[in-house]
């Protein structure tokens, strides 16, 4: 059974700053199947004063516009085609075999931006200044507003949609923000191809002048489906930075999805995207996803035994710095200079960091494993050991809290600690013996 979710949230610098939220998504199911979702993102520049509503229009028009090609012409259209990905619509132009799909997207594409427009111009037509805004918007942009020029720079916003009817679904998107799916193999992908216009701060919107250039889509009407499909705005995946973050963090609503339904996991976004906003990216956070209820369910497994495998592989990657760092320790411990003993007191701290991580990463391993049926993973194990390496003994001054001098005795003694039983790991602890001076 195919199922959907959204939930938008104010960011963190939006509320500091007495700002609306600027993000908008929706969700939909029709009687006949056909699963929508859809996130738009309004532009956060002063100039873009109203650009939640432009956000809001961008969904509306979109769903209205999708529904219509997809009752008119969508089996004949999708019906049987391969995977496709087609980057931004400007890489069309010279192309030779534009073929009906292509077409009937970008047909598609100029109908919603057009639809867009007149919206705008309806809304600020009947909607004049307000007094926050005379308050809080640069003169010349409130110029521009009252002559109407360029009404749709005001409402600007980003666009994103998922569309599954029971033969085929299809995506587009103009702007920031990313669309992952989730599947067997692989885990997961970003199906729509990227643009590299949308670089750090900048992005395409649906307010440029050559709009309809800037579209990238993907599609599929062989029969294959995703698992689920995840619409995230830009507030998050720069919280989460690289792509498989994002990812893992889409899992855990899967997992969320799969045990406790919708409702449970919706008052759970509800806490958790505002905390994320908070700790991150202080922006908008918008998600809306569509899934195979059953499928979610009968996959979960798969999507734990991925967590774990990433967490592995992260794990080896602090093993091997750990043991990078240990061969430098070792090679300064007698050491004989103060430059040498710098570089000795900061391998250690390094090298307590390095552990300190890996003891981080094995509880989350351990954590995840509980979820498979008991015995699936052995967790992962540390086991104490001992080596005995000679120390340098050393003399040197400090100041006290009274600032007054008294001679430290430092003497370095191996210690136990866990480890990977498959491997060797040991470390150094300093104990200090204060002796007061004469």
């Amino acid at each position: 059974m195919i199922k959907t979710l959204n939930y938008t949230c104010q960011g963190e610098s939006h509320k500091a700053t007495d700002k609306v939220c600027q993000d908008y998504s929706l969700t939909q199911t029709t009687k006949e199947g056909i699963s929508i979702a859809i996130v738009c993102d309004g532009h956060g520049g002063e100039r873009y004063f109203r650009s939640n509503f432009g956000a809001k229009f961008a969904a509306d028009v979109t769903l209205e516009k999708v529904l219509s090609l997809v009752y008119n012409t969508g089996d004949s259209l999708f019906e049987g085609k391969p995977f496709t990905a087609v980057g931004p619509t400007r890489t069309l132009k010279d192309a030779e075999n534009i073929n009906n799909v292509d077409k009937s997207l970008r047909r598609l594409f100029s109908s919603i931006i057009y639809s867009w427009n007149e919206k705008i111009k309806e809304h600020a037509s009947a909607n004049k200044l307000t007094e926050w805004e005379k308050k809080h918007v640069p003169e010349e942009y409130l110029r521009e507003f009252v002559l109407g020029n360029k009404l749709e720079k005001q409402y600007g916003a980003t666009l994103m949609v998922y569309v599954q009817t029971p033969r085929y679904w299809f995506a587009f998107h103009i702007g920031d923000g990313k669309c992952l799916f989730f599947q067997k193999n692989p885990i997961w992908s970003e199906p729509i191809p990227w643009d590299d216009n949308c670089f750090l701060n900048k992005t395409t919107s649906l307010c440029d002048s050559n709009a309809i250039e800037d579209f990238r889509y993907c599609y599929q009407g062989d029969g294959s489906f995703p698992t689920a499909v995840f619409l995230g705005s830009d507030g998050l995946d720069d919280t989460f930075g690289e792509s498989d973050n994002l990812a893992n963090f889409y899992i855990q609503v899967i997992k969320m999805l799969a045990d406790h339904g919708v409702e449970r996991t919706e008052n759970e976004l509800r806490i958790s995207l505002p905390e994320l906003s908070k700790r991150g990216s202080k922006d908008d956070m918008s998600v809306a996803c569509v899934f195979n209820d059953d499928e979610i369910k009968d996959n979960k497994d798969l999507f734990i035994r991925y967590q774990i495998e990433r967490i592995g592989k992260k794990m080896d990657e602090v093993e091997s710095r750990i043991d990078k760092l240990k061969i430098r320790r070792d090679s300064l411990v007698e050491y004989h200079d103060e430059k040498t003993k710098i570089d000795y007191e900061y391998a250690l701290k390094d090298l307590k960091a390095a552990k300190g991580l890996r003891k981080e990463l094995a509880d989350k391993y351990n954590k995840i494993t509980e979820e498979l049926p008991k015995g699936s993973i052995p967790k992962y194990q540390i086991e104490d050991e001992e080596e005995v390496i000679k120390g340098k003994e050393e003399i040197k001054n400090v100041k006290d809290t009274r600032r007054k001098k008294k001679q430290i005795k430092t003497i370095k003694i191996v210690y136990y600690y866990t480890k990977n039983p498959i491997k060797k790991r040991m470390s150094f602890k300093e104990f200090k013996l204060q002796k007061s001076s004469k």
